[in-house]
């Protein structure tokens, strides 16, 4: 009954692994073709260079990667049971979970340095906003349809970048991106709304032409009433990958019980050993036909 019981659980620890990883290679396979997608496409725009934290297409890359890697060792692994590539596999997955509760508890102890650094980020964004169209276009997307925001503080941030400062001599010069305009009765989409919006003598009129609250404090309230549900997604993903790697641990366990008793077995019947290397030679060698 135990030994019964025993394979029902190794068995159900490999449908768990199997299945969890599978999604998960499938999600890694998704977010990889994505960015390769995207970063192939960045040749229609010529040579653009950013940071890997300002390019949307290689963060979707390194994560796809990751994920693909994990899935294929996790599923790969419990299916055949590999001991070798389930002990890789725990050992990134430790690496991983290791990473994600020092990043929770980093932004939870130190929130301060936290804002300083989502901050800095922005800006950085800002700056790189004409070095890469799908930045450009993920920066838009935020301003226009997500937050309905300009600038990181402020429409004035935009000064950060060379095209739209003040003192450029860009066409653009003490202008903002049309992602930062209020949206008008035609569906036709005006690019050149946010010109000269950052004149002195235009300030008067901003608020009518332009958002003038800044991006991070609608991305503040956003994280605020979604927190219950990020925390829950968040305790959710941790729980998974322990259970992952407790499963894996027993799995290893299994294999290498198994192999200690199969290689004990084999020194206790020498014999049999024997008997199996007489039967394959027998197999192998030609008979006569009489």
């Amino acid at each position: 009954m135990a030994v019964g019981q025993g394979n029902f659980c190794n068995l159900l620890a490999k449908f768990f692994l199997f299945v969890v990883n599978v999604l998960i290679w499938i999600l890694g396979c998704v977010l990889l073709a994505a960015g390769i997608i995207a970063e192939l496409q960045k040749e229609d725009y010529g040579d653009v260079s950013s940071s890997v934290l300002a390019s949307p297409a290689i963060i979707c890359i390194i994560i796809g990667s990751i994920l693909f890697l994990l899935g294929i060792l996790g599923s790969v692994g419990a299916l055949v049971e590999l001991y070798y590539v389930l002990m890789i596999y725990v050992l990134l997955l430790g690496i991983i979970l290791l990473v994600e509760i020092g990043i929770a508890a980093f932004i939870f102890i130190r929130s301060d340095k936290t804002e300083d650094i989502v901050r800095e980020n922005m800006e950085e964004l800002i700056i790189k906003y004409r070095d890469d169209p799908d930045l450009q276009n993920l920066i838009d997307s935020i301003q226009s349809d997500l937050l309905e925001c300009c600038g990181v503080d402020g429409p004035n941030d935009w000064e950060l970048n060379p095209y739209f400062n003040c003192s450029s001599p860009s066409l653009q010069s003490c202008s903002v991106p049309f992602s930062c305009c209020l949206p008008g009765n035609s569906s036709v989409v005006n690019t050149q709304c946010g010109d000269d919006v950052l004149l002195p003598q235009n300030s008067g009129t901003r608020d009518q032409l332009i958002y003038t609250e800044g991006c991070y404090d609608q991305f503040e309230d956003v994280i605020r009433n979604l927190l219950p549900v990020l925390s829950g997604v968040l305790i959710g993903i941790i729980a998974m990958e322990f259970m992952s790697i407790f499963l894996a641990i027993g799995l290893i366990v299994d294999i290498r019980q198994e192999r200690k008793a199969s290689k004990q077995w084999y020194e206790f019947h020498p014999k049999q050993k024997r008997k199996r290397s007489e039967v394959s030679n027998f197999a192998l060698t030609p008979r006569s036909k009489y």
